[in-house]
């Protein structure tokens, strides 16, 4: 069963897949991150982003990021379709788990898919060569 991840604002960000590593996919489709021992969220370079816990999703300073829709502050707006997923890099080696914050109740700063996109994996796209576009 997936879980659909929403901002503040009550709209559809990105949803955990159940799958084996409950991997967080953004609404459009791009694999970011994933759950490790249902609480960690960590992108998928290896990279500790923040936690997962009673269903909300908090940065390394403990200010809440992201919500399911039982826990969502605001009226959840209607869902779009997803678009196709894309397939998973393979996942880097963790980094190690920082401490535990204070957890606290405040809004982070930034939006959930700029936070999530700290766990994307950078693709390189080949340019064309100088001498193919003289032609």
């Amino acid at each position: 069963m997936e879980r659909t991840l929403f901002n503040q604002n009550g709209d559809a960000v990105a949803y955990i897949y159940d799958d084996y590593h409950e991997t967080i996919y953004l609404w459009g489709g791009l694999p970011v991150a994933y759950l490790y021992d249902e609480r960690h969220v960590y992108g998928i370079n290896g990279r500790h982003l923040g936690w997962f816990i009673n269903d909300i999703i908090y940065n390394s300073n403990g200010e809440r990021i992201g919500f399911t829709s039982n826990t969502c502050p605001v009226a959840i707006a209607k869902e779009q379709i997803k678009p196709k997923r894309y397939p998973m890099d393979e996942i880097r080696p963790r980094w190690a788990v920082p401490p535990l914050p204070n957890l606290s109740f405040n809004f982070a700063g930034q939006d959930p898919v700029g936070f999530l996109k700290e766990g994307q994996v950078a693709r390189f796209v080949e340019e064309e060569s100088s001498e193919e576009t003289q032609d």
